[in-house]
């Protein structure tokens, strides 16, 4: 066997090799998958709720992932040297790089291919997709928009439908009070609007 390994070309060694490195890196990215299920708790049957604009936005960052992916690849190839994979830090980096990416296009296809569009209600009951108008116990308004877990972002109003605050004001409607506990303690709103 050794006999017939030294007469194989540097160009086939090179792409038995990278294969070779493909087929560890395929493993790699199946166990980052799964550590990053767990991590989010991504449930793979559950809906991922998300607005138009969400849901275009993780296309833009899907495709902006391929591209990255496409361009490490490469860096990984370029770094490849026979016999030396344990000594040489690009290469390092660039699988690292690949197995990074390879977990992140899982997520965003799996995101995208779940994707369970909320549209702007017009329901006076609270519940994805609603903005709403509250009034803390302090008599401080605040306007939430309820989104999914994906786009939620508190300082711009955002809040995920999955967040302690979202649970409690869902299936409400204009005038009901609802409390909740937060990291701060108990939390008391008034609904002053549902849109």
């Amino acid at each position: 066997m050794k006999h017939a390994a030294l007469n194989v070309s540097a160009s086939t060694a090179v792409l038995f090799a990278s294969r070779s490195a493909s087929s560890a890196l395929r493993s790699e990215g199946s166990m980052c998958r799964a550590i990053i299920q767990s991590r989010l708790a991504m449930d793979l049957t559950e809906p991922v709720l998300l607005t138009p604009e969400g849901l275009e936005k993780l296309k833009r960052d899907l495709g902006v992932a391929l591209q990255r992916r496409a361009e490490a690849g490469e860096r990984l190839k370029e770094a490849f040297q026979p016999g030396d994979i344990e000594d040489n830090p690009e290469y390092e980096q660039a699988k690292e790089e690949v197995g990074m990416l390879d977990s992140r296009i899982y997520e965003l296809q799996e995101m995208i291919g779940r994707a369970q569009i909320i549209r702007d209600t017009h329901s006076s009951v609270v519940g994805p997709g609603s903005t709403i108008e509250v009034v803390d116990h302090e008599g401080e308004s605040e306007t939430y928009h309820l989104v999914g877990a994906v786009e939620s972002d508190p300082s711009a109003g955002r809040i995920s439908v999955d967040s302690p605050v979202g649970r409690a004001l869902v299936g409400h409607k204009k005038g009901d009070r609802v409390t909740v506990s937060v990291p701060s303690g108990m939390l008391t709103l008034t609904i002053k609007a549902v849109k």
